[in-house]
């Protein structure tokens, strides 16, 4: 069920996600908790809540440090490339894969002491791979600052080398409200202007329904992705970061034992475009290439979620080409056609848009 929280805690909840200052949202989230009703409904809620604020009270002491003059390194990681994919497994397993995907070599200490980041290229695909390593003789500390950087990426690969490993990944990932087990059944980026637009649809609840929620919330823009099964609870995780994210297993080709649990695992055997095409598979995503007109199309594709209109790519590519869309050309398999904006895009099309 949703929470059913008050006007006045959903008006501090739509105050702390608008403001950008950490010390001001800390500030708000913790009038926001002492607002919220603690009951069974709301028990997922408040450890949400409660884990925001412990990330932001140690950002808000990371900003206060450098001001003094500390050394103090910081566990962020911007994206760059396609796609920023977080690297899960035990030190041994995770390092292993980044090295052999980035051609980088890392040290066990090197990887305790700050993300690594490296290059994945395949198929004229960027791929921006951060070292996240879990692992037991990982400390807390370090453990919520890799998990952290793993729910901020796109996407969570994990390496498996046993049925206990992927049991206690899964466990370290619950603990800190995030289900890698599970398709994300609902999610929301939050957008500078557009009002709130609803991308897919449900078969358990209506847009309707979907849009007053996120409404009432106090929320003006943003895009809210829906899946056939997604209900409003759903949504409303969402809205309070309590999310699901489809991880991608992977194991090498000498691990057998990794073939367990009845997940549907990719062998790694160092083919680094079979390895690209399979991942993309898995994260539902499609290659679409943009051409201007009379010109060759671009090298490298954008990569977009299976089921996205022509007007997401045009988005995708600046809001002046959505604003002044007329039409788009697509070439797909050797024919060329003329179409709107809500025209379903396949993988490896080339799309011409016209304003």
């Amino acid at each position: 069920m949703v929470t059913n929280l008050t006007q006045e805690a959903k008006a501090k909840w739509a105050e702390a996600i608008a403001t950008r200052d950490p010390e001001v949202k800390l500030r708000l989230l913790r009038e926001f908790y002492s607002l919220m009703p603690k009951h069974k409904a709301t028990e997922k809620l408040e450890m949400s809540i409660k884990r925001q604020i412990a990330a932001l009270e140690e950002e808000v002491e990371y900003r206060r440090s450098r001001k003094k003059g500390s050394t103090r390194q910081e566990w962020t990681v911007k994206k760059e490339g396609s796609l920023q994919i977080a690297l899960v497994g035990t030190l041994n397993s995770s390092i292993r894969l980044f090295g052999m995907l980035t051609r980088l070599s890392v040290s066990m200490y090197d990887a305790l002491m700050k993300p690594k980041v490296g290059v994945f290229s395949a198929l004229n695909i960027r791929t921006q791979i951060v070292l996240t390593p879990l692992d037991y003789i990982i400390g807390e500390d370090r453990l919520d600052k890799f998990i952290s950087i793993a729910r901020n990426a796109d996407a969570i690969v994990v390496v498996v080398d046993s049925k206990r490993y992927i049991d206690d990944a899964c466990k370290w990932f619950e603990a800190r409200n995030l289900n890698i087990l599970a398709r994300s059944r609902a999610e929301i980026e939050y957008t500078p202007h557009g009002g709130i637009r609803i991308v897919g649809r449900s078969d358990d609840v209506d847009e309707s329904s979907v849009f007053n929620l996120v409404k009432s919330y106090g929320i003006k823009n943003a895009i809210v992705r829906l899946y056939s099964n997604t209900t409003l609870e759903d949504v409303e995780d969402a809205i309070f970061g309590r999310v699901s994210k489809d991880a991608v297993f992977v194991a090498f080709t000498d691990d057998a034992s990794a073939l367990l649990n009845g997940l549907d695992v990719i062998q790694f055997n160092g083919n680094n475009d079979s390895f690209m095409l399979d991942l993309l598979k898995h994260l539902r995503l499609i290659r679409v290439f943009t051409k201007k007109v009379g010109s060759d199309p671009v090298d490298e594709p954008l990569l977009l979620h299976k089921g996205s209109k022509v007007i997401e790519l045009a988005e995708r590519i600046h809001k002046d080409f959505a604003r002044e869309f007329r039409y788009a050309r697509v070439w797909r398999r050797g024919s060329v056609i003329k179409v709107g904006k809500d025209f379903i895009l396949d993988d490896l099309d080339v799309v011409e848009l016209h304003t």
